[in-house]
């Protein structure tokens, strides 16, 4: 069910400018702070309603986040220019949350892990693999996409990992990727592809450490389940 945002005609002294200029901006709703970006409406809705259809649109702000929220063109006074603006507005707050999270991101807990990349991973509307290559003192070097679009994580390559893990000269690493469902129990062919990873990662000393399946607000960690 969708969250309705209401609206009430505001005196001039409480509009989104004036208001933030008078009490600072933390001050301001989230419809108010939409308005400030989206700066003016259509020749129907002023700027803070064309804002209310908005977060109606997107069920609050979160919803910024989606990469591919093309419904926001379609909101008379947005379109495709103001709609891009938006969602730029969710990418930065995602990438500051990112930047937040990575000094304290202990890499060998599924769950940091998973805080540190669910703001990237639950909108995504595809499945996407990645990889979080680590160093010998078990620090991040990078997460590298192997893969997106696919129908599920069992048509992902174990030559395509191993050779970006040893181009980026990991020693370890950590597989994840996301069941836009929102449901993270691995799928058989999931749990197929990880124990042959696994065995081959033995194999070249170069180990998985974990596969961490994210599913919308919660995730499954076979290094969690003793599986790995």
């Amino acid at each position: 069910m969708r969250k309705e945002f209401g609206m009430k005609s505001l005196p001039r002294s409480e509009q989104p400018y004036e208001k933030a200029m008078r009490l600072g901006i933390s001050a301001l709703s989230d419809a108010e702070l939409l308005a400030v970006i989206i700066r003016s409406g259509s020749a129907e809705k002023s700027a803070l309603e064309t804002a209310y259809a908005v977060l109606n649109e997107t069920c609050g702000l979160s919803g910024l986040a989606e990469p591919d929220n093309k419904t926001l063109e379609q909101i008379p006074g947005i379109g495709r220019v103001k709609s891009i603006q938006l969602s730029a507005v969710g990418e930065i707050a995602r990438r500051m949350w990112a930047e937040r999270t990575e000094e304290s991101l202990c890499l060998n807990d599924a769950e940091a892990i998973y805080r540190h990349y669910r703001e990237t991973m639950r909108y995504l509307s595809q499945e996407e693999v990645r990889i979080l290559l680590l160093d010998n003192r078990m620090k991040r070097i990078r997460d590298v996409v192997v893969t997106r679009g696919t129908v599920n994580c069992s048509l992902v390559s174990p030559r395509d990992i191993f050779r970006l893990a040893l181009k980026h000269r990991a020693v370890s690493f950590v597989l994840m990727h996301n069941h836009p469902s929102g449901n993270p129990a691995p799928s058989a062919a999931d749990r197929v592809l990880t124990e042959q990873i696994k065995q081959l990662g033995d194999m070249m000393q170069l180990p998985m450490l974990d596969h961490i399946v994210f599913g919308g607000d919660s995730y499954y960690s076979f290094h969690e389940k003793h599986l790995i």
